[in-house]
């Protein structure tokens, strides 16, 4: 038996939770000094990385320098958010891989919960929705094609990004609401990107994993995996969604509204 008098238990602080998790975190980045570096101190084990440097190099043989390296920078910001998101939750996360013509994709441990999991999916477009507002910002303040040019890469990428369709983000953000929005959701997809002329390769990848997701759920991951979150939770991820996306197409709307004014003058 221990006789030692027992210190007076402390009040514990409750933690924040899901998105405000999130949001904690990105808005500490925004006012910690240490912890940009902290941040940024893997910026340059990413820039190193093959794959990057490969994807940097292919992208400005292609389709030119200058909007090749808009293009990597892009992907990169996107995935750094997500490797923010997972370090939030505290979660163990690898360096992203880029993979040429057909995207990105951060490595990171199974989160607790669906709604963790849709946050860091979330993570992404938001990062890059950051980054097309801020080049945004510059590009009308200076009327500098360049940064246009970089706001509205980062604007359709991560819009792109948003469908509902695995192995995108907004497909595992919207599986966490209604596994079965996947589904309706694939054909549309398939539809649009086809009359919107988008690369081949990248449907096609798209579609073949949705394809053989749907084959291996449909009796058990399709039909439970939004059971386990309550109305709440979904009712929240789905506001995030909503929100994010109306960013995107806000920024969008800005960045070709001095287009459209010059059209009915």
């Amino acid at each position: 038996m221990n006789s030692d008098p027992q210190p007076p238990e402390q009040p514990t602080k409750k933690k924040p939770k899901g998105l405000a998790a999130l949001l904690a975190a990105l808005g500490g980045l925004a006012v910690k000094f240490k912890a940009f570096l902290v941040f940024f101190f893997h910026v340059p084990m990413l820039l190193g990385s093959f794959s990057f440097l490969a994807t940097l190099w292919l992208y400005g043989l292609t389709f030119g320098w200058r909007f090749g390296i808009i293009l990597a920078l892009v992907l990169l910001a996107h995935e750094l958010g997500h490797v923010l998101a997972y370090r939030t939750y505290g979660l163990v996360v690898g360096a992203p891989v880029f993979l040429p013509f057909i995207g990105a994709l951060t490595p990171g441990s199974k989160p607790a919960n669906e709604e963790d999991g849709a946050y860091i999916a979330l993570a992404g477009p938001l990062a890059g929705m950051g980054l097309a507002a801020a080049a945004l910002s510059i590009g009308l303040a200076t009327h500098d094609p360049f940064w246009m040019l970089a706001a509205n890469i980062s604007a359709l990428l991560n819009l792109f990004n948003m469908a509902p369709v695995l192995p995108l983000d907004g497909g595992r953000i919207i599986q966490a609401v209604w596994p079965p929005i996947v589904l309706l959701a694939l054909p549309i997809f398939l539809v649009v990107a086809f009359l919107a002329r988008l690369p081949l390769l990248p449907i096609a990848v798209i579609a073949l994993f949705s394809v053989f997701w749907l084959a291996g759920s449909w009796r058990t991951t399709l039909a439970s995996t939004a059971d386990h979150l309550g109305r709440s939770a979904r009712i929240r991820i789905g506001l995030a969604y909503a929100g994010t996306l109306l960013g995107l197409l806000f920024i969008e709307a800005r960045i070709h509204l001095p287009a459209i004014v010059g059209m009915h003058r």
